[in-house]
């Protein structure tokens, strides 16, 4: 039992003993009452009634008689009795009737005292007799019940004022003591430290200020305890260097996303991507300097890609280091197109940010990226990418790898879909661009303008350039829709600009007959214009299609187009066929151009280029020049238009 409840039937038994004790004496009092006034009532009447026997005239038997008839017929005594001295009974009326109304249990329970009063009768100074009276209790008897039955009403009306007093008292104490205190209670996890509570009833003030007290040692042991949780998690799931998650919170959230699906009716797409990039020479960084300057290096490449992240707006990425050289970006709900676009800038970002390592070459990365869908496995999904990075660092060069889904080659139906929709969409409505670029030479004369064929997706996105997405035209076999519309809008930039503007073409494009039709047809409608356009190939496909490269350069020459050859350090072998070909210029880039100012044998091999080239009237440029010293080589080798970042023109670009 509760001590409310405990406190509420103590004082209800106090209160209850309380009114029937004043019952109790109240008609015990009324009884003591009535009793005295029956033996008063009896004796004044004993006295009145002997003074008037004692009266001479009333000595006659009759007149005795008459007067004690006319006492008792009153009906105030139950008993008039009239004796001579010597105790025989002259006269007596008498009766046994009670008080009807009245239960014989009360008569039991609080009996009336009515004894009988007697009183001499004289003549003179002799005794004629004594009379005795008893009053009769029945009118006394009604007025005790009478009495009694308001006092018992009088009680009950008490107790249940008293039972609706208590009532509300308890849901008084209830509602706002109780409560008070619960709310008071309740509110020690919500409420500020700062904040005070103050009691709105006096008498719980002290239990407020403990309250109050303890809320301030609650909540500062709970900013303890978070404190501890946070660094504890921070710990867990945290690089200590670079402060991005680790590689097992990365995984837990992987496979949240591969859990997730996209809520209905929003453009968010099933699934989205993952990259991977690599350090390949983190260890030899490690040996040859100091570790902290490493780990700073490491936490500004990692700030130079989230802030790449911001400011292309992507959705929710997430930046994690799986170990010391391995970190990984999750891009949830990114399509394919969009996710090259990061994953290219993700790589401009670590080559900008490459650091010397040892002697004569700068830090390594490689990069694989695959895509995955709702119901993917964290681990074939990360074997993949494991795979796409053995492939990257095979490969040699910082280009991002793309590990597919089916044969650890080729890339996912999903991310396929992707890409044709973006294509075909932008062919349709005729979304791509040209981005043109003056080519220099080191006098700062303009030579001619270059153009790469640019794909939007969105208005209020970056383009993505032909570099991303023309692998995957070709595998869709959409390449050479791409190429012609390249053409297109070169022919209509020259319509609106002076000066000649070359394009380039991919090799699939110009093994199909159709493309060199539609291609005719283009120039024919503007053949004025074909002879200040440049078509640019790759020297791959002097070399493994050749005869689609005659074809092609016939349709060229017909209509007074230029060919011209990009890559050839890639394939020399290209070198044997220049002389087949009519082309207008060729151009050396790669590593080949990035290493020459420490071999000797490029050198030797450039001039060789540079001869045969000139023999033929073939112009010779220089691409990827990393330095002065190598922009130095090359211009004493005989080449005069060169683009890199080491190269220096006379207008200062």
């Amino acid at each position: 039992m509760s001590i409310l409840r405990q406190l509420l039937l103590s004082v209800t038994l106090a209160i209850s003993v309380i009114l029937l004790g004043t019952l109790a004496l109240s008609v015990n009092s009324a009884r003591e009452y009535l009793s005295g006034q029956l033996q008063v009532q009896s004796t004044d009447a004993a006295v009145s009634l002997a003074l008037s026997l004692s009266q001479p005239a009333n000595n006659d038997p009759v007149v005795q008689e008459l007067l004690v008839s006319a006492l008792y017929d009153g009906g105030h005594f139950s008993l008039v009795r009239l004796t001579d001295p010597e105790g025989k009974v002259l006269i007596e009326r008498k009766s046994t009737a009670t008080a009807a109304s009245v239960p014989a249990w009360f008569q039991a329970l609080a009996p009336l005292d009515s004894q009988a009063a007697s009183h001499a009768v004289s003549d003179g100074w002799r005794q004629i007799g004594e009379v005795t009276l008893i009053a009769n209790d029945a009118y006394a008897w009604e007025a005790l019940w009478r009495s009694s039955l308001k006092m018992i009403a009088l009680v009950v009306g008490a107790g249940i004022l008293w039972a609706m007093f208590a009532f509300v008292l308890v849901g008084w104490i209830k509602n706002r003591l109780l409560r008070e205190i619960s709310d008071h209670v309740r509110g020690i996890g919500r409420d500020a430290p700062g904040e005070q509570v103050e009691a709105r009833v006096p008498e719980l003030s002290g239990v407020v200020q403990a309250l109050n007290q303890t809320r301030e040692r609650i909540h500062a042991s709970v900013e303890e305890q978070n404190a501890k949780i946070e660094s504890l998690e921070l710990e867990l799931n945290q690089d200590p260097v670079t402060g991005l998650p680790n590689r097992k919170y990365f995984v837990n959230e992987f496979r949240r996303a591969l859990e997730t699906r996209p809520a209905a009716g929003t453009s968010r797409i099933d699934g989205g991507h993952v990259l991977v990039f690599r350090q390949r020479d983190l260890a030899d960084l490690n040996r040859h300097m100091p570790r902290e300057f490493i780990d700073q290096w490491l936490r500004t490449a990692c700030e130079r890609i989230q802030g790449t992240l911001k400011r292309m707006h992507v959705a929710a990425p997430m930046l994690a280091r799986l170990n010391g050289s391995d970190f990984a970006l999750l891009l949830p709900g990114c399509a394919a197109p969009q996710a090259m676009m990061v994953a290219e800038q993700v790589r401009a970002d670590l080559h900008a940010s490459r650091i010397p390592v040892g002697e004569g070459h700068l830090c390594r990365w490689a990069q694989a990226m695959t895509d995955y869908g709702h119901g993917s496995q964290a681990g074939a999904v990360l074997a993949r990418l494991d795979f796409g990075l053995m492939r990257a660092e095979s490969a040699g060069n910082d280009q991002v790898v793309i590990a597919g889904a089916t044969d650890m080659q080729s890339p996912s139906e999903a991310g396929e879909r992707a890409w044709k929709d973006a294509i075909q969409t932008a062919l349709e409505n005729r979304q791509f661009e040209l981005s043109t670029e003056p080519l220099l030479a080191l006098d700062g004369r303009t030579v001619r303008t270059e153009a790469m064929l640019m794909l939007r997706t969105a208005p209020d996105q970056e383009p993505i350039p032909a570099t991303l997405f023309i692998p995957p035209a070709v595998r869709l076999d959409l390449v050479a829709e791409c190429d012609l519309e390249s053409v297109r809008l070169g022919l209509e930039w020259l319509a609106s600009h002076s000066g000649e503007l070359a394009v380039r073409v991919a090799l699939p494009s110009l093994r199909g007959q159709k493309f060199l039709r539609q291609l005719a047809l283009l120039l024919t409608e503007n053949r004025p214009l074909a002879r200040r356009l440049y078509v640019e190939i790759d020297a791959h496909g002097l070399v493994e299609c050749h005869e689609q490269i005659t074809a092609f350069a016939r349709v060229a020459a017909e209509f007074g187009a230029h060919i011209g050859v990009r890559r050839l350090a890639q394939q020399f072998g290209a070198v044997a066929q220049l002389h087949t070909l009519p082309l207008s210029y060729v151009k050396l880039g790669g590593g080949f151009v990035g290493g020459m100012s420490q071999s000797p044998g490029s050198q030797q091999l450039t001039a060789s280029v540079l001869e045969t080239a000139r023999s033929l009237g073939i112009a010779v440029y220089a691409e990827d020049v990393p330095d002065a010293e190598t922009q130095r080589i090359l211009h004493g080798l005989g080449i005069e238009i060169m683009r890199g970042q080491g190269v220096k023109t006379a207008s200062g670009v």
